[in-house]
């Protein structure tokens, strides 16, 4: 009876390692999924690359730019141009008879001249018309006073007797030599000259002229000879510009 007993525990136990077994095969076991019939072969498509907008005019300023990773750097700064500081500013002494070169021996003496023609004459761009020339004329004395050294003791620049001119006033000074016989010599001539009708009649009103003039002075014998170069303004607004050639002649004072 004990061992009846003993066989039969032995099966159960058998029975039941076996039932273990079988557990545990069973949860390792996969079950595959319904099989897929008729399905399409659709190609996969490559992602697009990130590209670069702006977002539109209506944009609220919450929308997002995408931008490539090139793009992510900061563009260089760009460099300023450095203005350049303004020019000091040149304190010109006043001309000064001690500023003013000496001219060689043979301008000493005293000297007069009368432009009667000009070479030519050309109104500047925009300015009244021009009338007839008005011969000028020149006289000057480069003298020793005294003990001094010899300067151009007077000066004067003028305009013929005319009655349409009136006021007139004006000097003449030395600007460079060579030593020898050549100097280069600036005069200023103001004067006011009668408006002139259509009719030609003058009338009462009067403008005012300055004529600043650059002479090529060179003496030959007892002639000055002498190329000049004019610039002209009426009321103070460009005017013309003219050039004449004369003879100055050596006079006695």
């Amino acid at each position: 009876m004990r061992t009846r007993t003993l066989i039969l525990c032995a099966l159960a136990c058998g029975l039941a390692s076996i039932g273990i077994r079988s557990a545990r095969a069973q949860s390792t076991l996969e079950v595959p999924g319904p099989a897929q019939q008729n399905q399409p072969n659709i190609p996969t498509r490559p992602a697009p690359p990130p590209t670069s907008w702006a977002p539109s005019g209506g944009d609220n300023g919450d929308t997002i730019q995408l931008l490539p990773q090139e793009l992510w750097r900061p563009a260089p700064a760009q460099l300023q141009p450095v203005p350049s500081p303004p020019p000091a500013p040149v304190n010109v002494a006043p001309m000064t008879a001690q500023a003013l070169p000496a001219l060689p021996a043979v301008f000493r003496g005293c000297w007069d001249g009368q432009v009667n023609q000009l070479d030519w004459i050309r109104r500047e761009p925009g300015a009244h018309k021009i009338g007839f020339w008005t011969p000028k004329t020149y006289r000057l004395c480069y003298k020793r006073v005294r003990d001094q050294p010899f300067t151009l003791t007077f000066t004067e620049t003028g305009v013929a007797p005319s009655e349409k001119i009136v006021n007139p006033h004006g000097n003449v000074v030395p600007i460079t030599t060579d030593g020898r016989a050549y100097a280069a010599m600036r005069s200023r001539l103001y004067f006011d000259e009668y408006k002139t009708h259509s009719d030609g009649l003058s009338r009462s009103a009067t403008f005012a002229v300055d004529e600043a003039t650059n002479l090529d002075c060179r003496i030959g014998g007892d002639d000055m000879m002498v190329n000049a170069d004019v610039y002209g303004t009426r009321d103070g607004e460009p005017w013309f510009r003219a050039h004449w050639r004369a003879r100055f002649h050596r006079f006695a004072n």
